[in-house]
């Protein structure tokens, strides 16, 4: 019997991988929106460079040759998608795994995490809730990045993704817990900041600034992790040790908008909010939103609903 967390079910045609890759790589049919916006807007993908695409089909052919595909060759195979933009097609892959694999904790993480880049967010609760009653009782179980390096643990990510989808709907009170335990199941100091930068914004939302502010402390200007990452960066700005002119430039050309510069702008926005300037918070989401290739990053995801909910 197929596990009720595996609905939607969908069709998977299964095709040989020699015509996969020429319909993904010669198509000449009109692009088709990646995911709906939660102001109702359709969001297209980047256009990928043909060398990246080449590579990454390249990739997932000769692990589709293997035949009797593992849990790991899914999300290999899903690193690769997610690599070259296809989004929905990442969710495809992750449902054909999950069909083989219903109990699998590491596939429904994954694709509840690619839901919340597809605005489907009910789906990702439902896939997010199983895996973390999956794992609940496991020891650490570390997860790995298309490359090998590793990028924290199975339980940090469900809980951030669990948050995120919390903070998304403004459910504050809900998502500050799974924040709480996204930060304790973090290993290295990478995690720490991204989990800390979130549920520093959760509190403030909480009107609970004391613990904001206390939160932040761990976060030092010194710190063992990449100090140009936009969530390092963004703490840096709450701290006050760099200014929103340091951070990022918002004036830049939309089209030329990245993910790390939306990631920046939204962290800038809430900043201003918090200190009672909600109209420059608002003018930094609309612009956030006018970027053409960010939507993927959740901070978009945020800004879309931040208008959303006041009527922009």
């Amino acid at each position: 019997m197929i596990s009720k967390y595996l609905l939607p079910v969908f069709t998977l045609v299964l095709i040989s991988c020699s015509t996969k890759q020429e319909q993904i790589t010669n198509s000449t049919e009109p692009a088709t929106a990646e995911a709906i916006s939660f102001s109702g807007k359709p969001l297209f993908a980047a256009p990928v460079d043909s060398a990246v695409l080449a590579k990454a089909d390249s990739t997932i052919n000769a692990i589709r040759t293997k035949g009797d595909l593992t849990e790991e060759d899914y999300i290999l195979i899903g690193q690769q998608l997610i690599g070259s933009n296809r989004f929905k097609a990442s969710v495809d892959n992750y449902t054909e795994g999950l069909l083989k694999f219903p109990d699998s904790f590491k596939l429904l993480r994954h694709r509840g995490h690619r839901y919340i880049s597809i605005r489907q967010l009910a789906n990702a609760i439902a896939d997010l809730n199983k895996a973390e009653e999956l794992i609940r009782n496991q020891p650490d179980v570390p997860e790995y990045d298309a490359t090998g390096h590793e990028t924290g643990t199975y339980q940090h990510w469900i809980w951030y993704h669990i948050g995120l989808y919390y903070f998304l709907n403004q459910a504050y009170i809900q998502a500050a817990p799974a924040y709480e335990k996204c930060l304790a199941a973090s290993r290295n100091d990478k995690n720490i900041v991204g989990a800390s930068d979130w549920l520093y914004n959760t509190y403030m939302r909480l009107n609970e600034s004391d613990k904001a502010q206390k939160l932040l402390e761990a976060i030092t200007p010194d710190m063992d992790t990449d100090r140009e990452h936009p969530y390092f960066r963004r703490v840096m700005l709450y701290k006050g040790v760099i200014t929103p002119e340091e951070l990022v430039d918002v004036n830049q050309d939309p089209a030329k908008t990245s993910v790390g510069d939306v990631t920046k702008m939204y962290g800038l926005a809430n900043w201003y909010a918090y200190q009672g300037d909600k109209e420059r918070a608002t003018k930094l989401y609309e612009k956030i939103v006018q970027s053409e290739s960010g939507w993927p990053g959740f901070a978009y995801a945020a800004a879309e609903k931040e208008l959303t909910n006041t009527g922009k």
